[in-house]
């Protein structure tokens, strides 16, 4: 009988001596899924700043760009006078009872907030006083003076009696101040929530509220045209200005 061999085509003899198939063209490997392209994150908005030199009049003119991103727009003036469609702290009477005044105090290092209600419910309401951080200003402007408060692009919160003359979810300037009530609308000036709260005067100018919930309280329970901000006391310069 004839011994078996093996045939060069399929087999072939590796260097411990054992014998491995050959390879054909047929044995070639699958080529390999490519994986698919992944999504880049579009880069965050820049947001607007105040240089931190240069002259008073480029600092002024740089906090102007940044009230009139936050100036509420004509065409949305109308529906920026209602309050948004919900409302987690209205009271059930509103608006048979609602906030008539909100009293901000710009003495350090809380700067309270106290609500006067008026309505059959009134007494029953939540009055503060609640913690905020106002304006900070530009270096080389006092905000404690009231015709320099009111300047525009000073970052000063403004003082003086105002009325509140609507609502909007957020700045568009700072996304993360949220539930806004606009007092001096043609400033940008509005009481806001703001996640930083500190024990000094820190703001563009608004007034920043420390609880989320407070300011919620504020946007669903004022009326536009009818409630008053009362913006008073003795503004303390803080460690940064503008």
């Amino acid at each position: 009988m004839k011994k078996a061999t093996s045939s060069s085509n399929t087999r072939r003899k590796t260097t411990a001596g054992k014998v491995t198939p050959k390879k054909t063209a047929a044995a070639k490997k699958p080529a390999a899924k490519k994986a698919p392209a992944k999504k880049t994150a579009k880069p965050a908005a820049k947001l607007p700043a105040i240089p931190a030199s240069g002259t008073l009049a480029a600092r002024v003119a740089a906090a102007k760009k940044i009230e009139a991103q936050d100036r509420p727009k004509a065409a949305a003036r109308t529906a920026a006078a209602k309050a948004p469609a919900s409302h987690p702290q209205r009271i059930s009477s509103f608006p048979g009872t609602y906030i008539a005044e909100i009293s901000v105090r710009l003495e350090d290092p809380d700067h309270p907030v106290t609500l006067r209600w008026t309505g059959p419910q009134a007494a029953a309401q939540e009055t503060g006083p609640f913690r905020s951080s106002p304006g900070a200003g530009l270096r080389g402007l006092n905000c404690d003076n009231v015709a320099t408060s009111r300047r525009s692009g000073s970052t000063c919160t403004p003082k003086g009696t105002f009325t509140v003359t609507g609502f909007a979810p957020h700045l568009n300037s700072h996304p993360e101040a949220t539930n806004v009530t606009w007092f001096v609308p043609a400033r940008g000036i509005a009481l806001h929530y703001y996640p930083s709260v500190p024990k000094f005067a820190a703001s563009h100018g608004c007034v920043r509220i420390q609880s989320r919930r407070v300011a919620q309280l504020l946007q669903d329970n004022s009326r536009a045209g009818i409630t008053k901000v009362v913006v008073d006391g003795t503004w303390t310069k803080p460690p940064h200005q503008w």
